[in-house]
C-alpha cells in the first residue's frame, strides 16, 4: 500500500536559481510532500532541468503551475482552483508556502495591467494576494505548534535600504519607460518591496491568529548574497553586475568574516528545507521570528516597524485595500471571481475591527490605468519613514562586545598590509616570513619537510544510519574480470547514484582478462571525472591490476558449473581481499561491494541499505528471464540461513570441502532469501543471514577491521561472500537481508537456453513460410475457379427463365380450360348432331397444345443455357 502524502508545498519562482534548489532540497529531505512549484514559464528549459533533477532523487509528486505575479487575474485563479482540488482532495492541503519569486529592476518600467510597479506587485502585492487567497486550502491546526501552515517569506539585506513609504514618495509611471535608475535607486526600491512584504506579513499572521484563530506561522528568511547568475534583473547596470562576481570570487574570505556573505543557491535552499519541516515547542512557536540562514533572531529586532502596532495596523489595510480593488476591478470584471472578493473583504481577518466599505477607508489609493499615466500608483499619505541602518539588520550585540570585534577586524588588517609591504620593501625578509604565513608550503626547498607522521581517529568512523547527512565517505569495491560488455551499464549506474559522489571513493580490481577490459575502465573513468557537473566526479578512485591464475571461462556452463565452483570461490575470495586491503583508507566508515553485470537497481541503494544501520546487510537478487522460461528467478542463492540438515552435511565432508548452494549434490534445505520475495511486500522488512551472496554487499568499514575477510579457504565447509557471513556472524556483527528489496542480475543464456532459442527461431520461420505457401496457393485458386459475379449472374439468368416459364406454364393453363368451357357449353346446345365432330377436333386440339406449351419451355430454357454458356466460357478465358 502506498504511503499517502503528507501535503503540498508551494513555491513560487519555482524555475529560479534559488526556488529550484529549495524543490530539489524539499525532495530530498521529505519524499511524502507534494510539490507544486509556480512560474511564469512552464515550457522552459529550466523547468524540463528541474523535472530531470528531482526525477533522479526518486519517485516525487511535483507539479508546475503557470502563475504570473504581475497579473491579479492569474493569482486568483490560482488560488481558487488550488483550494476547489484540496477540497475534492485531489490534492493534500497546503502545508507550506515559500514566497521566493522576486524581481528588481533598474529602470522606471511601465506599470501593470493591475495600475502597479511590477516591482512592488511582484515582490510584495502578489505574494500578500497569494496568501490571502489560500487561506481555505491551508491545513487545519490540531492544537500543536507543529499543525497548520507556515509561510516563508525570501527577504534580503537590501531590505536595510528601503523604507514603508518609499512606494509612496516615488512615482515611476510618470516617468518615460526605459529611464535608468542608479544601482542606489534600483537597489532602495527592491529592498523596499520586501520590507512591505515582510513587515505586511507579520501582521497579518497577528490578525489572523488573534481575531481569526488561524494557526498561520509567518516568518522571513534572508539567504544572503548567492553565487552564480541573478535572474532578479537583466538590467541591472554595470557597477551592480561587478560587484556581484567580484563577491562570488572572493567567497572564501568573506565566509570567514560572515557565513551570509556569499553561497551557492543550495546553502539557503538546505536551510529553508530543514526550517520548513523542523518541530516547533509552544514558545517557539509564539515568536515572530527572523532567520539570517540557520541564525534564528527576533523578528522585531530586525524590522523595528513590528514593536509599533498603530503601524502595522495600517499597512494592513492599505495592503488589504490595494489587493481587493485589484480584484475587484481586475478579476470580477474579467472573470467574475465574486468568491475571491469576498475573501478578501477583510472582515474574516480583521474581525469586527475592519469593516471597509470602499477604498477611501484606507486612505488615499490613487492607481495608475494600465494603459494610461497619471496619479501616482500608490497612496501619497504623510507617513512616517522606515530605515534601518545597517548595524542593526545584523543580529543585536552589546556596544562592548561590538567594539572589540571592529577593533580585532582592523587590527588584522593593518596587520596584513604591514606582512605584505614588509616582504614586498624587504627582500630579505621573505626567507623569514613566508614559510611562517604560508605554514610551510612556500620554503625553501631543502627546508621543505614532508609529513610523516598522521593521526587518525577511528571512533568517528563508526557508520551510522544517516552517513550521507554526517558526509561518511564510503568505499566502492568492483572485481572485473572479462566485463567490457558490462561497464556502459555499470557507468551509467554510477552518474545515477544519489550518494553524494564526493563522498564516495571507487576501487576496481582487474584480474585474468583477456579483453580490453582495463583500457575501457580508464577511458571510461577520466571522461566521468571530467563531467561539467560539479556533482557528478567521485572522490579517490583506484585501479589495481593483479592476475589470480584462474581458468574457469566466463561463460554461464562453466562458471556456475558445480565441478568448478570451490576453486572458483576461493581464487574470488582472494581477489576481494586484495582489492579491499589494498584501497581501504582510516577515512572510510563503509564498503560497498558491487557486481558490473547487475542490470537494475534503484539509485538510492546506498542509503536504503545504510539507515538500516546493520553491520552487514544484503539486498534480494533475481534476474530477469524470457517469457517462455517464466519470465523471472531468483539468482542469488547465497544469502541463506543455517540449517540443521547443512549442519549435519558439514560433518560429513573433508576438512577442504566448499558446500555451494543451488546443486542437487548438496540438498542443504536451508531457507533462501531469494525464495521469500514477495513484490508487494514491505521493502525495509528485515531476515537474520548466515550467509551472503556477493552480487550487492553494504558493510561497515569496522568489520573488516576487526579481522572479518573473504576466506580463501574452507571456514565452516565454505568460502568467499558465505564464509564472510559466517565470520562476521561468529564475531558478533549482524548480518541481514531484504527479502522485499530487489535488485535485478543482467540474464545470462545457457547453452541450452542457446539451442531452444535456435530451435524456436528455425519452427519459427518455418511457420511463416508455410503460412506464406498456403496463402500463395489459395489466392491461385480463387483466381482460376472462383469469379463471384459470373456464378451470381449464371444464377440470375436461371432464375428469370424459371419465372418466365412458371408465367407461360400458368397462361397456357388458363387457355386450356377456358377452351374446355366453350367446348362443354357448345356441346349443351348440340348435343346430338355434332357429337361426333366435337369428338373429332377434341382429338387433335389435345396433342397441338402439348406440342405448344413443350415449344415455349425450350424456347425459355434455351436462353439460359446460352446464357450460363458464354459466362462458363469467359471464366476460362480469364483463367488462361
Amino acid at each position: 500500500m502506498a504511503t499517502p502524502l503528507s501535503g503540498t508545498a508551494i513555491i513560487t519562482g519555482g524555475n529560479g536559481s534559488l526556488g529550484s534548489s529549495i524543490a530539489i532540497a524539499i525532495a530530498k529531505a521529505q519524499p511524502f510532500v507534494h510539490l507544486l512549484l509556480l512560474t511564469r514559464d512552464i515550457r522552459s528549459d529550466s523547468v524540463k532541468e528541474l523535472r530531470d533533477k528531482i526525477r533522479l532523487i526518486g519517485p516525487r509528486s511535483i507539479e508546475v503551475a503557470r502563475v504570473d505575479l504581475t497579473s491579479f487575474n492569474s493569482v486568483v485563479s490560482f488560488t481558487e482552483n488550488t483550494v476547489e482540488r484540496v477540497q475534492n482532495k485531489e490534492i493534500p492541503p497546503v502545508t507550506l508556502l515559500i514566497n521566493c519569486a522576486a524581481v528588481a529592476s533598474y529602470i522606471a518600467d511601465q506599470v501593470t495591467r493591475d495600475g502597479f510597479d511590477p516591482v512592488y506587485q511582484t515582490n510584495c502585492i502578489a505574494p500578500f494576494l497569494l496568501t490571502i487567497g489560500l487561506l481555505e486550502a491551508f491545513r487545519a491546526g490540531d492544537g500543536t505548534p507543529n499543525g497548520g501552515v507556515r509561510v516563508i517569506n525570501v527577504g534580503c539585506s537590501s531590505m536595510s535600504k528601503g523604507s514603508l513609504d518609499y512606494f509612496d514618495k516615488h512615482d515611476f509611471g510618470n516617468q518615460q519607460p526605459g529611464t535608468q535608475l542608479s544601482s542606489k535607486e534600483g537597489n532602495a526600491r527592491f529592498g523596499s518591496s520586501k520590507l512591505i512584504m515582510s513587515a505586511a506579513m507579520y501582521a497579518l499572521r497577528r490578525s489572523l491568529v488573534l481575531n481569526g484563530k488561524i494557526p498561520l506561522n509567518i516568518f522571513t528568511l534572508d539567504p544572503g548574497g548567492l553565487t552564480g547568475e541573478s535572474h532578479l534583473s537583466e538590467n541591472a547596470p554595470r557597477s551592480v553586475r561587478m560587484a556581484h562576481q567580484t563577491r562570488s570570487g572572493l567567497r572564501p574570505f568573506l565566509r570567514v568574516f560572515s557565513k551570509s556573505a556569499i553561497n551557492n543557491p543550495s546553502v539557503p535552499a538546505k536551510v529553508i528545507a530543514k526550517v520548513a519541516f523542523q518541530r516547533d515547542t509552544v514558545e517557539q512557536w509564539g515568536r515572530e521570528r527572523y532567520y539570517i540562514l540557520d541564525n534564528d533572531y527576533q523578528a522585531g529586532s530586525v524590522i523595528p516597524v513590528l514593536r509599533d502596532p498603530p503601524k502595522m495596523e495600517a499597512l494592513l489595510k492599505k495592503l488589504m485595500g490595494q489587493i481587493e480593488i485589484g480584484v475587484k476591478d481586475g478579476c470580477m470584471s474579467a472573470n467574475g471571481h465574486e468568491l475571491a472578493y469576498r475573501r478578501i473583504r477583510g472582515s474574516f481577518v480583521f474581525g469586527t475591527d475592519f469593516q471597509a466599505t470602499d477604498a477611501t477607508d484606507f486612505g488615499e489609493m490613487n492607481r495608475h490605468h494600465a494603459f494610461t499615466n497619471g496619479y501616482a500608483a500608490y497612496p501619497r499619505g504623510q507617513g512616517s519613514t522606515f530605515s534601518i541602518s545597517p548595524h542593526r539588520f545584523q543580529p543585536r550585540s552589546q556596544p562592548a562586545l561590538r567594539r572589540r570585534r571592529q577593533l580585532i577586524q582592523r587590527l588584522f588588517l593593518i596587520g596584513g598590509v604591514s606582512l605584505l609591504l614588509l616582504v614586498l620593501i624587504f627582500p630579505s625578509w621573505r626567507a623569514t616570513i613566508l614559510p611562517v604565513v604560508s605554514l610551510g608550503l612556500l620554503s625553501s626547498a631543502e627546508d621543505l619537510q614532508i609529513q610523516t607522521v598522521r593521526y587518525y581517529d577511528l571512533s568517528a568512523v563508526q557508520g551510522t544510519a544517516d552517513g550521507w547527512e554526517k558526509e561518511e565517505r564510503v568505499l566502492m569495491c568492483t572485481p572485473l574480470r572479462d566485463a567490457s560488455s558490462h561497464l556502459p551499464m555499470f557507468f551509467s549506474h554510477l552518474r545515477n547514484l544519489t550518494y553524494p559522489h564526493h563522498l564516495i571513493d571507487l576501487a576496481f580490481l582487474v584480474s585474468d582478462s583477456k579483453d580490453n577490459t582495463l583500457e575501457m575502465l580508464s577511458s571510461m573513468l577520466g571522461e566521468l571525472q571530467a563531467e561539467s557537473d560539479p556533482h557528478m566526479p567521485f572522490g579517490e578512485i583506484s585501479v589495481i591490476h593483479k592476475d589470480f591464475g584462474q581458468k574457469v571461462t566466463q561463460d554461464v556452463e562453466s562458471r556456475h558449473g558445480f565441478a568448478a565452483q570451490a576453486g572458483r570461490r576461493k581464487l574470488m575470495a582472494q581477489a576481494r581481499n586484495w582489492l579491499l586491503s589494498a584501497t581501504l583508507r582510516p577515512t572510510h566508515s563503509w564498503v560497498y561491494w558491487r557486481d558490473a553485470d547487475v542490470e537494475t537497481a534503484p539509485f538510492t541503494i546506498i542509503e536504503d541499505l545504510m539507515r538500516h544501520d546493520k553491520d552487514v546487510i544484503v539486498p534480494n537478487v533475481w534476474r530477469p528471464l524470457p517469457d517462455w522460461l517464466g519470465g523471472e528467478q531468483p539468482y542469488d542463492l547465497n544469502s541463506w540461513q543455517e540449517s540443521e540438515t547443512a549442519l549435519a552435511l558439514a560433518e560429513t565432508l573433508d576438512e577442504d570441502a566448499v558446500i555451494v548452494e543451488g546443486y542437487a549434490e548438496y540438498a542443504t534445505w536451508r531457507p533462501h532469501l531469494a525464495y521469500l520475495r514477495d513484490p508487494y511486500g514491505d521493502p525495509d522488512m528485515e531476515m537474520e543471514l548466515d550467509g551472503v551472496g556477493g552480487v550487492s554487499i553494504l558493510a561497515k568499514a569496522k568489520v573488516f577491521r576487526a579481522g572479518v575477510h573473504f576466506p580463501a579457504f574452507s571456514f565452516e565447509k565454505h568460502a568467499e561472500t558465505e564464509a564472510f557471513g559466517k565470520m562476521a556472524k561468529r564475531m558478533g556483527f549482524s548480518v541481514v537481508g531484504l527479502p522485499h528489496y530487489t535488485i535485478w542480475h543482467l540474464y545470462e543464456p545457457s547453452v541450452d537456453d542457446l539451442r531452444h532459442m535456435e530451435e524456436m527461431e528455425q519452427e519459427r520461420k518455418a511457420r511463416e513460410k508455410e503460412e506464406k505457401e498456403q496463402a500463395e496457393r489459395s489466392e491461385r485458386v480463387n483466381t482460376l475457379f472462383r469469379d463471384t459475379k459470373a456464378e451470381s449472374e449464371i444464377d440470375n439468368a436461371f432464375v428469370r427463365d424459371d419465372m418466365e416459364t412458371e408465367r407461360k406454364d400458368q397462361k397456357a393453363s388458363d387457355d386450356s380450360k377456358k377452351l374446355e368451357a366453350e367446348s362443354a357449353e357448345e356441346a349443351k346446345t348440340d348435343k346430338s348432331s355434332k357429337a361426333p365432330e366435337r369428338e373429332e377436333q377434341k382429338a387433335p386440339e389435345t396433342p397441338k397444345n402439348k406440342n405448344l406449351k413443350d415449344a415455349e419451355e425450350v424456347s425459355a430454357v434455351k436462353p439460359a443455357k446460352e446464357q450460363a454458356g458464354a459466362a462458363h466460357d469467359e471464366q476460362l478465358k480469364q483463367g488462361e
